[in-house]
């Protein structure tokens, strides 16, 4: 692997998709399911960010959307427990990234050229993002923050299921329309991709 010399790319991809996540949690934006069901649509642009932009991406992206909402919320995070709150948040969505951008690079990548095995391979990926990574570390950070909470696994797992499946299916469909040579993580160096060139 090589890293790319120049690091604009990563970190315009982190900041366009942070402040995306940022507008949408401001405006409350989410997708109806029906019986009074909504998804919401942050985790659409983190996996995505992970996977294109890499570790820049997912620093920068986590910086612009956690710091603006700090910077419009000031009053409320002059108080160490929601301080704590949100860094629990900060570092669980942080390594579950790093666990999206890992597998997406070493595993699913070299498939780029095999549509369905790369889909499929995707939708394992988001559902190791929620399942092993995300909800597990949210958990344990969250109640170590505020042990009061007393958020367990399991209620977790049921809440963030219609989630993960919106999550799932409209990233699968990004991928599914996008040309093959935009499939290429951002932060290496371009080289001879599986199949033929990018």
């Amino acid at each position: 692997m090589k890293v790319k010399k120049t690091i604009w790319i990563p970190v315009a991809i982190g900041f366009a998709f942070g402040i995306l996540a940022f507008i949408a949690s401001t405006a409350n934006f989410s997708i109806p399911l029906g019986n009074d069901t909504f998804i919401g649509i942050g985790e659409i642009f983190t996996t995505l960010s992970a996977a294109l932009g890499g570790p820049i991406a997912v620093i920068s992206m986590l910086l612009v959307t956690y710091g603006s909402v700090v910077a419009v919320n000031i009053n409320l995070y002059t108080a160490p427990q929601t301080f704590y709150i949100a860094l629990a948040d900060f570092t669980a969505h942080l390594c579950a990234m790093l666990v999206v951008t890992i597998c997406y690079y070493k595993l699913l990548y070299p498939k780029v050229r095999k549509t369905s095995a790369f889909l499929l391979g995707w939708l394992l990926i988001v559902g190791v993002y929620y399942y092993l990574a995300l909800l597990p570390l949210s958990v344990i950070l969250l109640n170590l923050a505020n042990p009061s909470f007393g958020f367990t696994y399991a209620s977790f797992a049921r809440d963030f299921l219609p989630e993960f499946l919106g999550t799932a299916t409209i990233t699968t469909l990004v991928w599914f329309a996008a040309p093959v040579r935009y499939r290429r993580p951002q932060w290496i160096e371009p080289k001879q991709a599986p199949g033929g060139k990018m």
